[in-house]
């Protein structure tokens, strides 16, 4: 369809001006929405946009205003003083997730975790949630912080309605499986300490269309990550390597999903590059392009979020630049922090959490609520990994 034109805006500077922001606007807001759609807020912001609902300019739209960004004084923290850690890991574990420790939280931060599944229709219990990402919009720093969790972390995780055996200890994926979305949740903010405030659950197979209806994707792709594809697969012989490689979406998820190359560290590196570079072609794409992505992403999407709290992020987001803000990320992969290794039969990533929960805060928030104590049992000395 042809791009709307007026005569006026030819000969009347002013009105081409307006034009021009007006497009400029309108762009902006597709991208934040994608980047909040594919990472933060599910696409649902950019359908109110579709309807008209939220005003960027142009005549018809209903005004939907956000008054401003305000930025509080973070309250004084609640300090907790990390745990005895006697006896063995799982109790270790029970002990951290039940410690009545205060999970942190600020007005200026929104925490959504971003869920990706494998299921049989990718959004409800039953699925194990592969790929786990927390955003952290903080509008006082004003950055995003994405932080990735192993998925097989080993925890201790109470799954609430389930009579005959609410107490588990297994992979921190497999919470999503047993309890859905609240479960999960429920697991990470007792082993880190943070309060979540929504979820965004995406099915793997709504990424490939995403990616390319946003034109593909470029990436860096090192020559063994490009190797062990063309080794394991039957359909990417000839995958490429090299600075920038552009890649459609069928090859940028299986590039995401490399599983035994390196170790759950290397794998959670590629998942936030694949992110990264999504936003960036979010950043570049048209607006037929956004339209169409995030309309596809709208399929494929469980949320918690109600329509008014994504209006109004979407509001907030366009009128404070959160498309401008700097992307950071935080990871728990050095040696103090994590032990990746064999429990029994079972592969698993063992966390001392204290320290891990301190670190994600400060990532997080620039402070902790969590003070270790001097004395403190390291957990990794209560079990042997092989």
């Amino acid at each position: 369809m042809k791009q709307k034109s007026s005569p006026q805006t030819k000969g009347n500077p002013v009105t081409r001006f307006l034009w021009i922001d007006k497009r400029r606007r309108a762009k902006n807001l597709n991208f934040l929405l994608t980047v909040v759609v594919i990472v933060v807020a599910a696409a649902l912001g950019y359908v109110c946009y579709l309807l008209g609902l939220i005003d960027t300019g142009g005549d018809g739209a209903t005004n939907f205003t956000f008054e401003g960004q305000e930025i509080y004084e973070d309250e004084e923290l609640d300090i907790m003083r990390s745990i005895d850690a006697a006896g063995s890991w799982n109790d270790y574990l029970k002990q951290w997730a039940n410690n009545g420790g205060t999970p942190m939280s600020s007005k200026n931060v929104i925490n959504v975790l971003l869920i990706g599944l494998d299921s049989a229709d990718g959004l409800e219990k039953g699925g194990r949630s592969d790929t786990l990402i927390l955003v952290s919009i903080n509008k006082k720093t004003q950055k995003i912080n994405m932080t990735s969790l192993f998925r097989d972390t080993w925890t201790y995780m109470y799954i609430s309605g389930s009579k005959d055996w609410p107490e588990r200890y297994g992979k921190i994926n497999s919470s999503y499986f047993y309890g859905g979305p609240t479960a999960l949740i429920d697991t990470i903010e007792k082993d880190f300490k943070i309060d979540i405030d929504h979820y965004v659950a995406v099915d793997f197979s709504s990424f490939t269309d995403i990616i390319n209806a946003l034109g593909g994707l470029t990436i860096d792709v090192e020559e063994r990550e490009a190797e062990y594809i063309r080794r394991t697969s039957t359909d990417h012989k000839e995958f490429p390597y090299g600075k920038n490689v552009k890649l459609n979406g069928w090859q940028a998820l299986v590039y995401a999903r490399i599983r035994k190359l390196d170790s759950d560290v290397g794998r959670t590196q590629r998942q936030r590059k694949v992110i990264m570079a999504l936003m960036d072609s979010a950043r570049g794409a048209s607006l037929s392009q956004l339209t169409t992505a995030v309309e596809t992403l709208f399929r494929y999407v469980k949320t918690d979020l109600s329509k008014m709290e994504i209006l109004s992020y979407s509001s907030e987001g366009l009128r404070n630049g959160w498309q401008n803000y700097a992307v950071t990320e935080t990871t728990i992969a050095d040696d103090d922090v994590f032990r990746a290794g064999m429990f029994g039969e079972t592969s698993l990533v063992a966390i001392d959490f204290e320290l891990a929960a301190q670190r994600i805060q400060t990532a997080i928030y620039g402070e902790s609520n969590i003070e270790l104590a001097e004395d403190r049992v390291i957990p990794f000395d209560l079990v042997t990994l092989r």
